[in-house]
């Protein structure tokens, strides 16, 4: 009897379904706008548990803590615009973006306006010369874009003064005539045309860096790619999966939107949203860097490739 017991508990255990791994936990640092929506569908949809994560987003004001925060090793995983990672890999940080972000794309995925108070003169790009222009950071994808912008008005990059406004407080600068004009996003691009403050001088201010163009993506230092393979690579595979699930179900990745960050239900339906694409583009950032090259910030363009990694492989 006893050996009988043993052989049925012995033929138990070999039939009982092996115990399934920990998730692997991975802290991502984001900021709380359209651009990460990826982050707020893979999690809504459970995309990051399905490729073992246990995800821990933290929301953070911008890249500029956001960058830091993962050169310390605070956070693994962060969401930064391409300019500022592009502007850290040409001072020699160790950074790349393993997962593809927003892409901007001329006449349906514009996220970005140049804008001017609703009653002003300023009729063209070249009306600017002279005057003030709002951007949100000095030496960033939106002060590459404004330079581009006045040479191909005909202007020198200098001939229009930026300032540092930050987004949400654009429009007030342009009601109270501090700024002449304010290179701003989504929603406050909708937001202030819509209550007819402003109005578009420029719909694709970003088109100098092609079409499409990489505004952000999910970067990480490549020494931590590198020892973290798996966690790397489902962490992809679970963005690529919300880029699916975005372009598939557009209404419900707008509620889940509405639902994670500020936005009212009736903007988030109104608003203009990012291309999500399932992989990353080497085309879509070569222009970025090219830019920020022309207008010298950086000495010199270098391959899109090598700000580029492929987890797992």
């Amino acid at each position: 009897m006893r050996l009988a017991a043993l052989a049925l508990l012995c033929v138990l255990c070999l039939a009982a379904p092996a115990r399934a791994a920990d998730p692997a936990s991975v802290t991502v640092g984001y900021i709380p706008v359209g651009d990460c929506l990826q982050l707020y569908v893979a999690e809504a949809e459970g995309s990051f548990a399905a490729e073992g994560l246990a995800v821990k987003g933290l929301a953070m004001k911008g890249g500029a803590v956001i960058a830091p925060a993962v050169e310390g090793g605070e956070i693994a995983i962060g969401w930064s615009n391409t300019v500022s990672i592009i502007l850290a890999h040409a001072r020699g940080f160790d950074f790349a973006f393993l997962a593809p972000g927003a892409e901007g794309k001329i006449g349906s995925n514009d996220v970005h306006a140049l804008l001017v108070p609703a009653g002003s003169a300023v009729a063209s790009v070249k009306d600017l010369a002279g005057k003030t222009v709002a951007i949100n950071t000095l030496g960033n994808i939106n002060e590459a874009a404004m330079r581009a912008l006045a040479e191909k008005a005909g202007l020198a990059p200098e001939a229009v003064r930026l300032v540092e406004v930050p987004f949400p407080d654009m429009a007030t600068a342009l009601a109270k005539g501090s700024v002449d004009a304010a290179l701003t996003l989504e929603p406050f691009v909708t937001d202030a045309v819509s209550r007819g403050a402003a109005r578009i001088l420029d719909p694709s201010p970003h088109a100098a860096f092609g079409d499409p163009y990489l505004i952000g993506a999910w970067f990480a230092k490549k020494s931590w790619i590198d020892s973290h393979p798996r966690e790397a690579a489902a962490f992809a595979r679970a963005v690529a999966k919300a880029s699916a699930f975005i372009a598939a179900h557009p209404e419900k990745a707008r509620e889940i939107l509405a639902a994670r960050t500020r936005l009212s239900p009736e903007l988030a339906t109104k608003i203009a949203l990012p291309r999500f694409p399932e992989a990353l583009d080497p085309a879509a950032l070569q222009g970025v860097i090219d830019v920020c090259a022309r207008f010298g910030l950086i000495a010199e363009p270098f391959p899109a490739a090598g700000l580029l990694a492929v987890p797992g492989h």
